[in-house]
């Protein structure tokens, strides 16, 4: 995966894999070149781990592609894995904060993700293109339920039709 940063001037930076600081050089990248890979970019550093996920216009996106506008989003990034099958599960609201990626069912995610507190899960992608996965407020695959579809973004615990922070068990279906 690869990707080429760009700032005002045209001074640019490649890139090979996550940034948790694009700015910690005074830097300030303008533009993207999306060569290979999906990458998501955020307003701050961390992943907006700070804000909480922030807000739906603190991250962006993007696939290959080239001269897209990261102005507004030039404070971290993250390189989505490139795997077939699994679930991506994130912090915070809108792919923000800590992330752990699952290729199978995980009867408790509360050693990644404390449920019931601000560090529990707010939003997933789920990267396998046929496979479902059911999702539980409680450990061991119990309490209520919710489906999450193949090859779905959810950027936010509406999104996935589930409480906030109460995500405790994942099985693949």
């Amino acid at each position: 995966m690869s990707i080429k940063l760009y700032e005002g001037s045209g001074l640019s930076m490649e890139f090979s894999n996550s940034e948790k600081d694009l700015k910690k050089d005074g830097v300030s990248f303008v533009k993207a070149d999306v060569r290979s890979g999906t990458w998501i970019f955020y307003t701050h550093a961390n992943n907006n781990d700070k804000e909480a996920g922030a807000g739906p216009s603190n991250y962006k996106v993007v696939g290959p592609g080239a001269d897209i506008n990261i102005s507004g989003v030039n404070g971290s990034m993250f390189l989505v894995p490139d795997q077939v099958e699994g679930i991506l599960l994130f912090e915070h609201s809108f792919f923000g904060g800590t992330n752990k990626w699952f290729e199978e069912s995980c009867a408790n995610v509360n050693p990644y993700f404390q449920s019931g507190k601000g560090e529990g899960v707010s939003s997933a992608i789920v990267l396998s293109k046929n496979q479902k996965f059911a999702i539980f407020t409680k450990p061991n695959y119990q309490g209520l339920q919710q489906q999450l579809e193949p090859d779905t973004r959810y950027a936010t615990p509406d999104a996935m039709k589930f409480p906030n922070d109460r995500l405790q068990s994942l099985r693949k279906k």
